[in-house]
């Protein structure tokens, strides 16, 4: 409910200021500030699968004005933790608390570069307006749109992650397409406590050689449409009995509910309830410990495939041409649907789909694959 709120705000409210302010782009537009700018702001409000999907992007932008220049990024709660982590940026803000909030109301045309990665929230088109000398975002929606100064056009027929590096082109920056996401970092002490806890859960399962198998079974609050039905990933995680496997099903608070119901149901013993057992930087590491991940259309499955752990993606309703986990030839994304999907966010469009296609997957289908590549 609160979700459909804050789209609502956003849409009609804030989509209106974009209207009357908009004039403010003609102060100080020049393309001196391309060449060499000072400060640069990086603006990732929103999704978590998105804003790792963003770091090849701004590594790049980052190798091409490396002299003297000031990075920043504007996020939230929700993301910034991913940010912090790679120590690419020199300041954090987050709009959701008030003193960031203000210092950017007092900022008003103090960065030179502001690359916006949102496709469609006004209130970053707003602040990108209000503080940017040059501005760069995808042009496809009209009241954003006239926010900015340069904006690409979003491809929907490639993928994100190539996407976000095509708002690069405005400040003449030849990128290269990366042929895998830079693994996401992680301290000695996250190390550690992993190899310990897994050592502790192999000794309990007596065999060493057992491989190691994370499901994600929930789905991102947002759309309750993209998920497999519980009765398959039961029927699947007791396939899967007689196979020398250990099956820990993640990830937070907000998914153990879903999770405690699977385990009442299932005959298979060797599996694993780590909800809230990690934090963030802590299950990446541990993701990378596992020989396969398989997950519903939702973040944990990007992440898995930022540790290069072979991921299994159940899809729908976006295509894996446009969000599958990447690279797309070393993971497996499995999509049954007709093509025409309902989420188009650089469009606003939010429909809820009720074809069901994610549960035309079939559990066989997907025992086969992981037997195959485990």
């Amino acid at each position: 409910m609160w979700i459909k709120l804050l789209r609502y705000i956003d849409k009609y409210i804030f989509s209106l200021f974009n209207l009357l302010l908009f004039p403010l782009k003609y102060i100080f537009n020049s393309e001196e500030y391309k060449k060499t700018p000072k400060k640069i702001l990086v603006i990732r409000l929103w999704a978590l699968w998105s804003s790792i999907l963003t770091l090849p992007m701004i590594k790049q932008l980052k190798r091409h004005y490396w002299d003297d220049v000031q990075y920043d990024i504007l996020t939230t709660s929700r993301t910034i933790w991913i940010y912090k982590n790679q120590d690419y940026f020199d300041n954090y803000f987050n709009l959701l608390k008030i003193w960031d909030l203000f210092k950017l109301i007092f900022s008003f045309k103090k960065y030179d570069i502001v690359i916006d990665t949102e496709d469609y929230f006004n209130i970053s088109s707003l602040i990108s307006l209000w503080i940017w000398k040059i501005n760069i975002w995808y042009g496809e929606l009209f009241f954003r749109k006239i926010s900015y100064n340069n904006f690409v056009n979003y491809d929907d027929r490639i993928h994100a992650c190539i996407n976000f590096l095509y708002l690069l082109i405005p400040l003449w920056i030849n990128f290269e397409i990366p042929k895998s996401l830079d693994s996401f970092k992680y301290a000695i002490d996250d190390k550690n406590k992993i190899e310990l806890y897994l050592s502790s859960i192999k000794t309990i399962y007596i065999n060493t050689n057992y491989k190691l198998l994370c499901f994600h079974t929930w789905w991102a609050e947002t759309n309750n449409d993209r998920f497999w039905a519980q009765n398959n990933w039961i029927e699947l995680i007791d396939k899967l009995n007689s196979s020398k496997v250990i099956i820990f099903l993640s990830w937070t608070s907000f998914e153990e509910k879903w999770v405690l119901e699977i385990l009442e149901k299932i005959k298979n013993k060797n599996v694993v309830n780590i909800c809230n057992k990690f934090n963030l930087k802590e299950f990446a590491c541990f993701l990378k410990k596992c020989d396969l991940m398989v997950s519903n259309d939702t973040w944990p499955m990007h992440l898995s495939a930022c540790m290069w752990t072979k991921t299994i993606w159940l899809f729908w309703p976006n295509l894996p041409s446009r969000f599958g986990a990447y690279p797309l030839d070393k993971n497996i994304n499995i999509y049954k649907g007709d093509f025409k999907p309902t989420i188009n966010v650089h469009k606003w469009e939010f429909r809820i789909d009720k074809n069901d296609f994610v549960n035309n997957i079939e559990v066989s289908e997907v025992y086969d694959l992981i037997i195959k590549n485990i």
